[in-house]
């Protein structure tokens, strides 16, 4: 089975002072590789916010952040809880510098030249694999809640978590989740929210201890449950996992 066809998920944070660079290099990886998902990060402030939440499987650092250059942000990621793999643009001293900084068991590549090829090579290593799919971790959720596999609703709420962690910052429901969501399925916002409310209400007639419990333990047991608070829970509770 070639890297293209396995059923995971790579979650690339692209770091650059340069927006139209990130924006070419997301292009390039995600048309030639279906398995990647890129997110472009200028300030290190926010790019370290979602290194924190550990569902980053690799970073692309382009030498400098809007705020500082790869020799002091590289350092920071020694005390990451899980660190991702770092690929790192080889363009002069100060690189391999940074790079020396880092102990020996930091993952971290020079890239050479820093082509975009050299960037996708280095994704299809075997050596590093993608983390499990979001689909499948949503799944594993939604069964232990008591929906059933052939609920075709929940298809909308992974689609909805997918816009929601791919993005930087707080994003609007309807206008920048949901949107995005109807238009992969053909659908109307309208349709899409509808979908989403049916599936809160199979969870509250018929949902299982486990969804009691995990609607106390992110408040929102004595609160009603709408789409947006449902999405930040679990968004929450996947970047703990």
């Amino acid at each position: 089975m070639s890297y293209e066809e396995q059923d995971a998920i790579w979650r690339v944070a692209l770091a650059s002072y340069d927006p139209r660079e990130m924006r070419v290099w997301t292009r390039y990886l995600e048309e030639r590789n279906p398995a990647i998902r890129c997110t472009s990060y200028r300030s290190s402030r926010t790019l370290l916010e979602r290194l924190e939440q550990g569902d980053v499987d690799v970073l692309v650092l382009g030498g400098r952040l809007e705020d500082m250059d790869s020799i002091q942000f590289l350092p920071r990621i020694r005390g990451l809880a899980r660190k991702p793999l770092v690929l790192l643009r080889d363009d002069g001293r100060n690189e391999k510098s940074a790079v020396e900084s880092l102990s020996q068991e930091d993952a971290c590549y020079l890239i050479r030249q820093a082509t975009l090829e050299d960037m996708l090579q280095e994704l299809r290593a075997p050596a590093h694999r993608p983390a499990e799919s979001l689909e499948k971790r949503c799944e594993r959720i939604y069964r232990s809640w008591g929906l059933s596999t052939y609920d075709a609703n929940k298809r909308y709420l992974t689609g909805a978590l997918r816009m929601m962690m791919g993005s930087d910052h707080r994003l609007a429901i309807r206008k920048e989740i949901l949107g995005p969501v109807a238009e992969e399925y053909n659908l109307t916002v309208a349709a899409v929210d509808s979908a989403l409310r049916r599936l809160l209400e199979t969870l509250d007639e018929t949902g299982t201890q486990t969804w009691r419990d995990f609607r106390k333990e992110y408040g929102l047991e004595r609160r009603k449950v709408t789409i947006g608070r449902l999405l930040y829970a679990l968004e929450s509770k996947l970047s703990q996992q």
